[in-house]
């Protein structure tokens, strides 16, 4: 008697979890829903993972895979004069296979003049025209005094071309005083964790992110990226790709490359980054973790008949 109850409430157990596992959820996404942000600061013919090869025909390649959006940054904004054909033809490569660039511009925390970004703008799409997918804000900072300026500079590009993606990069979750909507109201997409893998505790680094902050978990995750560096294994690596889905990031990218130039080159692993981020389950904490305590409670109650 004692062995049929435990079988039973074993087998009860195994399909309530195998339930739970299989029950969809809300933010589940399919193989490549989880895209990558590269900061592609290499030149086409360099770059490669681990610095072999071209990184960006590796990002080419990945694009067919994965979402890729490359930050095309030739010299901390655009150079003059003409395009470069080497950056034309690893573009349209990129382009071909289905990725996407956009191309970097430093606003210094709100205090680059809003003509010299919007000049650098227009300097990138009178040079590269088409393979120009929107842009990359670095240095932002958006705070009660510079949401205006931050708002400007996403309707000036929407401006130039409503299809155009607005990337900012205040590299950390705070809304420092901005209310969400506001925030959100300058740019498309937030990176909003960039640093280290690890960090000694109240340091900025992917162990302590979050840093107490929620607010993000409300949106879409296709709002947020996270940027790790110095992640120094394919183990930390997947681990961080993992948690970094759970944290509401629909944007990833994970390298094993570190500070002084993290963006030199693509990580050592970056086929197998590719290759994880193609079949990475996205749950929903919360749904899960509900589902699950129904199952459990459920488990409990038969345990408790079958006595």
């Amino acid at each position: 008697m004692c062995r049929s109850t435990r079988f039973t409430s074993a087998v009860f157990l195994s399909l309530t979890v195998s339930a739970a596992v299989n029950l969809p959820s809300p933010r589940s996404c399919r193989a490549g829903e989880l895209g990558v942000i590269v900061p592609a600061y290499f030149y086409p013919g360099t770059g490669g993972p681990g610095g072999v090869g071209d990184g960006w025909a590796a990002m080419a390649a990945a694009a067919g895979q994965i979402p890729v959006t490359a930050v095309f940054n030739p010299n901390s904004g655009p150079l003059p004069g003409p395009a470069d054909p080497n950056y034309v033809s690893a573009m349209t490569n990129l382009e071909n296979a289905g990725g996407k660039a956009v191309a970097y511009v430093y606003t210094n925390n709100g205090s680059t003049p809003v003509a010299t970004v919007e000049s650098q703008m227009t300097t990138y799409i009178s040079q590269y025209g088409s393979l120009i997918d929107g842009f990359f804000l670095d240095g932002m900072n958006v705070t009660p005094s510079t949401v205006s300026y931050y708002q400007s500079l996403d309707s000036y590009v929407k401006g130039l071309d409503s299809s155009y993606t607005v990337v900012g990069n205040p590299g950390q979750p705070y809304l420092n005083g901005v209310s969400a909507s506001a925030y959100l109201s300058t740019a498309d997409i937030f990176d909003i964790f960039e640093g280290p893998n690890t960090a000694p505790a109240g340091d900025p680094g992917f162990n302590n992110y979050p840093y107490g902050q929620n607010w993000f978990e409300s949106y879409s995750s296709g709002r947020f990226s996270n940027t790790i560096y110095d992640s120094p294994t394919t183990t930390t690596m997947l681990a961080d790709l993992s948690e970094a889905a759970q944290l509401n990031a629909g944007y990833v990218y994970v390298t094993d490359q570190a500070v002084p130039n993290p963006y030199s080159q693509l990580p050592s692993y970056w086929d197998q980054e590719v290759s994880a981020i193609t079949s990475l389950p996205e749950p929903s904490p919360l749904a899960f973790s509900s589902v699950l305590g129904i199952l459990i409670a459920l488990t409990t109650r038969w345990r408790g008949r079958l006595r």
